[in-house]
């Protein structure tokens, strides 16, 4: 863990590093994380829109998603983050190599081996469903520059904790990202544990301590229905990783109509 985390500069933010330090392979703590969004996706029904909110440079979020949903938003703060995903949508030589984690994901919905065919086709999918990369600020309630909306589903990783060193405004960040929920709808997040700090190359971020309970505290707050709160955690699979591990959760939210406490 870092002693000193230097103020937060989203300019000194890497892309690239970020890549390379948190997806330069699948171990362990990514198959967990891998595992927990098929598991999530499968039960969800067909059909949908889905917004990725502050997806980073990623797009492991979205090779299990396609296989149920019908269109696919895409929004981060930083213009860096989106110029990387556009990258990789275009079929950009460039771009970050997502082929391994697209393997593990078809492999997890019907076994091994993966034919190279298989990876294509998945990710000709989900290039086909991705039909807008829009800037969002969590800081902000209307938190999408673009048209208003709200999402069947909502997907957020990594996101408000790994934004700020302030309890506060991690609560107010993670309320503005909710919001784009419709009523009914599935969020579907993972989240840092144990973290004051994470390391992007020789950079360092902020990041809020936060623990199992404190999430499912937040959900509840924010109008989940408890009875389909599900938590778990993983242990960070590297001695050198500046947090404990990883917090996932998925919660449906309070439809209109009924309380469904």
């Amino acid at each position: 863990m870092a002693a000193e985390v230097p103020l937060l500069d989203w300019d000194q933010f890497d892309p690239a590093a970020y890549l390379n330090e948190y997806y330069g392979d699948v171990g362990a703590e990514n198959r967990a994380l891998l595992r927990f969004l098929f598991d999530s996706y499968r039960d969800l029904p067909a059909g949908g829109r889905m917004l990725d909110f502050g997806g980073g440079p990623t797009i492991y979020p979205l090779i299990s998603a396609v296989a149920k949903v019908d269109e696919i938003h895409f929004c981060d703060f930083l213009a860096s983050n989106l110029k990387e995903v556009e990258r990789w949508l275009a079929r950009d030589a460039a771009a970050f190599d997502w082929t391994a984690f697209v393997r593990e994901v078809l492999e997890l919905e019907t076994g091994p081996p993966c034919s190279d065919a298989a990876v294509a086709r998945r990710e000709d999918e989900i290039r086909s469903k991705v039909t807008q990369l829009l800037r969002c600020d969590a800081s902000r309630l209307h938190s999408i520059d673009g048209p208003e909306s709200a999402y069947d589903v909502l997907v957020t990783n990594f996101c408000a904790e790994s934004a700020t060193s302030d309890r506060s405004e991690w609560r107010s960040f993670f309320a503005n990202i909710v919001s784009l929920l419709k009523p009914g709808g599935t969020l579907i997040m993972s989240a840092l544990s144990g973290a004051t700090s994470y390391s992007v190359g020789s950079r360092w971020f902020p990041a809020v301590d936060i623990s199992e309970e404190d999430l499912f505290e937040v959900l509840d707050e924010e109008g989940f229905k408890r009875k389909t709160i599900e938590i778990r955690s993983v242990q960070a699979d590297r001695p050198t990783r500046d947090y404990s591990g990883l917090i996932f959760a998925v919660a449906t939210k309070q439809s209109e109509s009924t309380d469904g406490r």
